[in-house]
Formats: C-alpha cells, sequence, structure tokens
C-alpha cells in the first residue's frame, strides 16, 4: 500500500479521533475552539470506557458500540441542558440559555464560519483552519520521510507488544483495558491501558488497512490532530480570542522534537504519544475551574465535567499521562493561590489569604508523596536508566529542546524564551513558566544524577528521561505560541508608529492575525518546516536503519506465506526475539509467546525449553496438547542478540536435524515446522 492509497483509511482514523467527542460536545452546546479542542479528548474516552463496558457485557469490539455510546450520551447531555432551561424558565422571566458558550453569529455562505465573529472572535475559523492544513501537511511529510512505506514495522521492544495486543483485540473481540494485559500473563487478570490498542483496532476494522498500517495512521493522527487540537484548546482558554495563537499554536505543535516525533520511536511509546496529547486539554480543563483563564470559552460547571472526561481518556491511554497532567497542573494551582492570597491580604483578610496557601501547600505535598511514596508507582519507581550526560549538558538540551543528545532547536527555544517573558506578564500565563523549569528539573535529574532523589522525583516515570523530555513541549507550546503573539503585537505597534497613527486596540486587532500570519510563515520557511529533516531523521532512526531491524530481509514475506499455512485454529511457537512473533499482528495467526518477556504458564515454560525434546520426552506432549500448539518456527536472534534474555528459548532452536518436526516453509532465514512429535500413533524417529 502507498501512502496515497493510505489516505482514505487516514481520514477514518481521523474521523474516529474526532467525531464522538465532537458529537458530544455539539450537544453540550460548545462551538469554535472548545468544540474541536476538546473533541479528541472526549473521543478517546469514549472509546476507552466503551471498550470496557462491551468486554463486561460480552459485547465485540467494534464500531457499533462505540457509535451506540457516542449517540446515548450525546442525548443525555442535550437532555440535562434541555432540563436546565426549563429550570431557568422557571426561575427568571426573561430566561437565558445556559449554554457554555454564546451561539455562533451570522449565517450567510456555506464558508462564512471561517469569518465570522463566534465565541473565539473574528476569523477564529479561518485562522484555525489555515494553521491545521499547515500542520497536517507538515506532519505527513515527516511521517512519509520518516516511515518510509506506509505499512513499515517499527523493529522496538515494545512494538511487538502493541503490534500483537491489537491482534488479541481483533481475534478476541474484547478490548478492555481489564483484560487486555492477559496477553503476556496468560490466565491471570491483568490490567494494561489499551485506548491506543482499542483505536488501532478501530481503524483496522473500519478501513481494511492492515495492523502496521492503521498503526502508522493512528501515530500521524495523533501528531496532526489530537495533539496541535488540545495544545489549541489550552490556547485558547489562556490568552482568549486571538486568532493569531490558534493560526500558530498548531503549526508549533510540531516543532519539539521530544513530543510528539521521539515519542513516535523511543520504546514505541505510542500509548504514552497518546495519553500526553491528550494532557493539555485535560490543563485547558484545570486552569478554567481555578480560574486562571481570558475570555473563558467554557464554563466552570463544564469544565469540571470535561475534567471528570480527561481523568479515564488520559489514564486508559497510560497512566504516566495521568502523572504529566498531576505534575504540570500543579503550577497554575500554586500560581491561582498566591495570586488570590495577594487580593485577600491587600483586602484585609489575612486568614483567608492563609487558607488559601495553605491548601496550595497541601495539593503541593499530596503530588510529592504520590510520586515519591505513593505504593501506586512503586512498580515503576523500582526501573533505573542509568545516568547517560553531565548535568551541564542537560540544562542546555533543556534551554535549546535538544534532549536526549538531539539537533538543537534554536528558532522554537527563542520563542520559547521570549515567550517566557511575555508569559511572566500575567498571572493567567505566568505559571507556565515554573511548569517549564519543574519538567525541565525532572529531566536533567533523570538523564543525569542517579540516586535516592533521582528515583523519587522521576520513577513514575520509569526514571526514564525520553518520557519526561516529552512533557516540556506541553508547555513549549503554549510559550512559544505567546513568543509569536508578542513578536507579532511589537510589529504592530511599530509599524502603526511608523506611520504615525495612534495604535488604538482596535487598529493592533485588525492588523494582529495578517502580522502574526507573515511572522510565523516567515519562521516555517526559516526553519523549513521547523526543522522537518531534524524530526523526519529521528523518527526513521529505528524505522529505516538496517542496524535495528528485527525483522530480516524476507522475513516479512515469510510470515505472510507462513499465515496461509497455519489452520485459523492454528497455535505457533517462535522465540520473539527472532521477530516471528510479528506472526500474530501480520496474519491474525496466534502465537504462544506474543512478546519478549511475559509470566508464563507452567505448560508455556515446558515448551519454551524442552519443545525440541518431545520425540524423546513424551511428556513434553503433555505441554503441547494442553496448549494446543500446532506449529513452532525456528530462526535466528535479530533483536538484541546480546541479551541473555534473548536466548531463554533453547525448546525452540535447532530443530531442522529434530525428530518429530515437520518442514512446512522456510524464508528468511526461519523455518515453519509442524509439530508431529505428538501425534497419534508411534514417536516419530
Amino acid at each position: 500500500m502507498t501512502w496515497a492509497a493510505a489516505v482514505p483509511a487516514a481520514l477514518v482514523t481521523a474521523v474516529w479521533c474526532v467525531l464522538p467527542g465532537m458529537l458530544v460536545a455539539r450537544a453540550a452546546g460548545w462551538r469554535g475552539i472548545a468544540c474541536w479542542g476538546s473533541a479528541p479528548l472526549i473521543s478517546i474516552a469514549l472509546i476507552a470506557t466503551t471498550a470496557i463496558g462491551a468486554g463486561r457485557i460480552g459485547v465485540p469490539w467494534g464500531p457499533w458500540p462505540v457509535v451506540v455510546t457516542s449517540v446515548a450520551v450525546a442525548a443525555a447531555v442535550l437532555a440535562v441542558r434541555a432540563a436546565a432551561r426549563i429550570s431557568a424558565r422557571r426561575r427568571s422571566a426573561s430566561p437565558e440559555s445556559v449554554d457554555a458558550s454564546p451561539p455562533a453569529a451570522g449565517t450567510g455562505s456555506r464558508w462564512a464560519f471561517l469569518h465570522r465573529s463566534g465565541p473565539d472572535g473574528g476569523h477564529a475559523g479561518l485562522a484555525l483552519a489555515v494553521g491545521m492544513g499547515v500542520t497536517i501537511a507538515i506532519s505527513w511529510l515527516t511521517v512519509v520521510l520518516a516511515f518510509g512505506p506506509v505499512d513499515a514495522i517499527s523493529p522496538t521492544y515494545d512494538a511487538v507488544h502493541h503490534y500483537n495486543a491489537v491482534a488479541r483485540i481483533l481475534d478476541s473481540g474484547d478490548g478492555s483495558s481489564l483484560t487486555v494485559g492477559e496477553l503476556t500473563t496468560p490466565g491471570q487478570p491483568s490490567v494494561y491501558p489499551a485506548a491506543w490498542h482499542d483505536l488501532v483496532a478501530l481503524v483496522v476494522l473500519t478501513s481494511a488497512a492492515a495492523i502496521p498500517v492503521a498503526s502508522n495512521l493512528v501515530a500521524l493522527a495523533v501528531a496532526a490532530l489530537v495533539w496541535p487540537l488540545s495544545c489549541v484548546l489550552l490556547l485558547r482558554q489562556l490568552v482568549g480570542r486571538r486568532p493569531g495563537a490558534f493560526l500558530a499554536g498548531p503549526i508549533l505543535a510540531t516543532a519539539f522534537t521530544a513530543m510528539p516525533w521521539m515519542v513516535m520511536t523511543w520504546g514505541v511509546l505510542w500509548p504514552n504519544l497518546l495519553g500526553l496529547a491528550l494532557v493539555p486539554a485535560g490543563l485547558a480543563a484545570a486552569v478554567t475551574v481555578i480560574g486562571l483563564t481570558r475570555d473563558s470559552t467554557i464554563g466552570r460547571p463544564a469544565a469540571t465535567v470535561l475534567g471528570v472526561v480527561a481523568a479515564p481518556a488520559i489514564a486508559l491511554a497510560h497512566p504516566n499521562a495521568v502523572t504529566s497532567l498531576l505534575v504540570i497542573g500543579l503550577s497554575p494551582v500554586v500560581c491561582a493561590a498566591v495570586v488570590s492570597a495577594v487580593r485577600l491580604f491587600r483586602e484585609r483578610r489575612p486568614l483567608r489569604a492563609a487558607a488559601a496557601l495553605i491548601a496550595a501547600g497541601a495539593v503541593a505535598m499530596a503530588v510529592l508523596w504520590f510520586l515519591a511514596w505513593s505504593p501506586f508507582l512503586a512498580g515503576v519507581r523500582s526501573f533505573d536508566w542509568p545516568a547517560t550526560m553531565g548535568a551541564r549538558e542537560a540544562v542546555l538540551g533543556v534551554l535549546w529542546n535538544a534532549m536526549n543528545q538531539r539537533p538543537e532547536l534554536f528558532i522554537v527555544s527563542v520563542l520559547v524564551i521570549v515567550g517566557a517573558v511575555f508569559a511572566l506578564r500575567s498571572p493567567l500565563t505566568g505559571w507556565l513558566v515554573p511548569a517549564h523549569a519543574t519538567t525541565g528539573f525532572l529531566y536533567v535529574l533523570a538523564v543525569s544524577r542517579e540516586g535516592a532523589l533521582t528515583t523519587a522525583l522521576t520513577g513514575a516515570w520509569y526514571n526514564d528521561s525520553y518520557r519526561i523530555a516529552a512533557m516540556l513541549p506541553i508547555t513549549g507550546v503554549p510559550l512559544a505560541t505567546i513568543g509569536v503573539l508578542g513578536i507579532a503585537g511589537l510589529l504592530v505597534r511599530a509599524a502603526l508608529r511608523l506611520r504615525r497613527v495612534d495604535p488604538t486596540a482596535e487598529r493592533r486587532r485588525m492588523l494582529a492575525l495578517p502580522v502574526t500570519a507573515a511572522v510565523i510563515a516567515a519562521l516555517v520557511l526559516a526553519s523549513d518546516g521547523f526543522r522537518i529533516g531534524v524530526h523526519a531523521y529521528t523518527v526513521a532512526g529505528t524505522y529505516q536503519r538496517e542496524a535495528t531491524w528485527m525483522l530480516q530481509p524476507g522475513q516479512r514475506e515469510f510470515l505472510d506465506a507462513a499465515g496461509q499455512l497455519v489452520p485459523p485454529d492454528g497455535l505457533v511457537a517462535a522465540n520473539p526475539w527472532t521477530g516471528n512473533a510479528l506472526l500474530y499482528a501480520l496474519t491474525g495467526r496466534e502465537v504462544m509467546f506474543p512478546h519478549m518477556s511475559g509470566r508464563w504458564t507452567p505448560d508455556q515454560q515446558v515448551v519454551k525449553e524442552h519443545l525440541r525434546d518431545a520425540g524423546e520426552d513424551r511428556s513434553v506432549c503433555e505441554a503441547v496438547r494442553s496448549t494446543g500448539l500446532t506449529h513452532v518456527i525456528d530462526g535466528p536472534v535479530s533483536y538484541w542478540p546480546w541479551d541473555e534474555r534473548a536466548h531463554a528459548f533453547p525448546g525452540l532452536t535447532e530443530l531442522g536435524q529434530t525428530p518429530g518436526f515437520e518442514p512446512v516453509a522456510s524464508g528468511g532465514g526461519s523455518t515453519l515446522y509442524r509439530v508431529t512429535a505428538c501425534d497419534p500413533g508411534p514417536p516419530p524417529g
């Protein structure tokens, strides 16, 4: 399949990312940025929670459960709004709308919505449309250069699990996060956040795309749609009705290597990619609830509901992202408390001022306890990634957005610094600076220091500097956008003064959008699309470099052929470190060991260690019959051959001259055998 042929599947992916949430948001009365920006968050919440509900009642996973749930939730929201209207009419002789935002004014032509003055100000629709158009183009070009073929496989440790988790959902019809973890813990209930896998499975089911294609298209959709729209919602709440922000914000969301591009190649951390992409929308809800907004388009009650929706959406994408939301969200809470305390002191109400500060301190201590001592994170705090650089290099990496030794991003870094200066001028945006600094500090700890302090503060992210680095753009994007708005504002003032025209607010507003457009266009051209080449090269590091290939030349074709030879009810044993575990994802034929690590059953352990002895040791056949094993693939270890775990499957090797294994097909250095050692009759020999 070519990238051009994948366009219909890409559109299907975009629909799943946006349409369910948009249906509910529109039912809630939200328009403009509030609707578009919250749609991905609500969509993921609907998809992930519906998968759990469908699994509990035995409904197979697919598009219809999501459609029914989305319509039902939208209808419920409409019913609540109708009840609220009736209540308002009874209380007032001149009732007012209870919508969270005023309805957009005007009708006109089909394109009038791009220009009319609605809840987000004049030309907001046009600005967002142009900004998102450029963003999609940049993202599409980046992934085409990075992935190569649209069906390219990510040859990474975690990718094997993610691909096969989707295959399990398609095979079993169960996409519940309460059961997907059983992929690597057979027979043992195991929770694993499956929002990503549920979404990929939906794309497969509704577009006929293969799992690798659907995975790549979902990654593209998250980078090009989910992440930028989420950032725009946060910007809308922070800077108000400034269409320049809706133009520049989405484009700047593609400008940082650490997020979304690095997360597409390291790990691979696809669930983290999805979870972090939703965090800005969660922050938008948080700052609205605590009152740090300008011309808010979402009321506090609605923002509270959105925050409640954000929790399961982000958690079911990846719990790491919830922790990121808590840590970044601490800054606006403290900032709001300080602003409130100052106001209360000035009003001679010191007790209330002290109470505000104490409450903020309690929240900060709760977050610190959660990071350092909470039993919920005890398991992940045990992971330890060694330091890889000195503190000075790490700090410079944060300053120039060159974390984990990636190329410096000078233009966007200068924008972040300029934006920080402008942001500090208002308490509504000032919290972005300490939040950015906090994330930078955590990254510096993780990448340059080892010890108890590092474990306590960064263990929630597995002490993984890549996961923490991906948090920086969450505040970096709004800071850079504020920087662009600030520069554009200075240029507008300078232009008006040069023409000796009074720089009134109305004149500045009229010029703000075109000048912002000129600034962002100049920056895009000067930086080659905010370093498209750098970002593509970063992602291509795992997709296109031979040294990291998991599949040997010809091995993928061999697996496709093997899938035709193994019956639908067959079960295949293969050392996952050979790449042959991808048989499940590529063909739908179940494999006994779908990932490199797992808590395998006793019978699986017997197969793993002693299958090659089945012709001589008849006790092995008990495990073969118990598991339903029919075939085995023998091949060379291609992934991390220096890792001792890669050689922990001795029972699946050297089968060529071993009695009881009938060769069926060969290719790419691997051979498919049918297990005959346990067939009825005399032992083979």
